[in-house]
């Protein structure tokens, strides 16, 4: 799976944080700040969304590469 595709199946929680935190380049404070959640939420939710981005990224598309 495509990096682009793998990051929309990701839930928009997960996507808005690794905005906030890998494309604008905020720290997890700052993502904090930006977002009005916690400190402890924003390092759960960056946790969560990397895994979650790794295993789509790990999951054959169907249909591609003799899957499916």
């Amino acid at each position: 799976m495509s990096v682009v595709r793998a990051f929309q199946a990701l839930p928009s929680a997960h996507r808005e944080i690794l905005n906030e935190t890998v494309f604008r380049e905020r720290s997890v404070n700052e993502a904090a700040v930006s977002l009005g959640i916690p400190v402890d939420v924003v390092k759960t939710r960056v946790y969560h969304a990397l895994r979650a981005l790794r295993v789509a990224l790990d999951t054959p598309e169907p249909g591609r590469y003799g899957t499916g």
